[in-house]
């Protein structure tokens, strides 16, 4: 996490040093929308859990953006951006300790996280001002918020259980936490019949970004692909690593408009 803050900070740097140097460097600076196809790269989830499959969400981000031209072909190109990120986790297990009996979960969860976002990104245009293009640079963000929605379902042929109501779906809302380690808390509540459940994860996040877009006049649109490198799995109530690891992975698609372009 360090090194890739470092290496930010040095890119800014660098950008503007190179910027300094060229005297027509061209400015321009404009608002920037788009999309966030996001999902989740995760490894190490014990054994014996719920079977699980996650599924990508669709997100907003809105902010910003800093065009400077170093020449003809070459700009450094820093957003900040209001991003959303996050998955849909669906989990499901079958209970066979009871025959004849058979008792069935499925639970879907998705979480959304709310990030502060910093792309640095430098944009190589082959027609000069105007044409395709493409771009390569590392990100750093900040979680600020995060909140969802979840659902269990329980499908069972056992009459104990259906006759003590244990069936069908049961709705509940997921509220995210910032910590680099679970909290105790963090469970399942009830109240009025409306469950509730907290998700720890970890605040920051950081990685690289690339991708290809077009520019006509002040108008950009860019389709990038964000690769997350940071871990943002917590560790456990304990303050022992879990062993798990999870990872963002965003398609962007974003579009610009700067003031001041040709």
């Amino acid at each position: 996490m360090k090194n890739l803050l470092t290496l930010c900070a040095l890119t800014a740097a660098m950008a503007g040093a190179a910027t300094s140097a060229h005297a027509q460097a061209a400015i321009e600076f404009g608002p920037r929308l788009g999309l966030n196809i996001s999902t989740v790269k995760e490894s190490g989830v014990p054994a014996g859990q719920f079977s699980q499959e996650t599924k990508s969400i669709v997100g907003v981000q809105v902010g910003a953006t800093l065009n400077v031209g170093i020449n003809d072909n070459f700009s450094f190109q820093p957003s900040l951006l209001f991003s959303q990120k996050g998955a849909e986790f669906v989990g499901s297990f079958d209970f066979a300790d009871n025959p004849p009996y058979k008792t069935s979960i499925k639970v879907t969860a998705t979480p959304k996280i709310n990030y502060l976002e910093l792309p640095l990104n430098f944009v190589y245009t082959f027609g000069g001002h105007d044409g395709f293009q493409v771009f390569a640079g590392p990100y750093a963000a900040l979680g600020v918020s995060g909140s969802g929605s979840a659902k269990g379902t329980i499908e069972t042929n056992d009459p104990d259980l259906i006759a003590a109501g244990a069936t069908g779906s049961f709705p509940a809302s997921l509220k995210v936490e910032f910590g680099d380690q679970q909290n105790d808390n963090a469970n399942n509540n009830s109240t009025s019949n409306t469950l509730s459940a907290t998700v720890t994860v970890r605040r920051f996040d950081a990685g690289l970004n690339a991708g290809v877009g077009y520019r006509v006049g002040p108008f950009q649109a860019q389709l990038g692909y964000g690769l997350g490198l940071v871990n943002f799995v917590p560790k456990d109530t304990d303050g022992n690593d879990t062993g798990s690891k999870s990872y963002n992975r965003v398609l962007q698609l974003s579009a610009n408009y700067f003031f001041g372009g040709k």
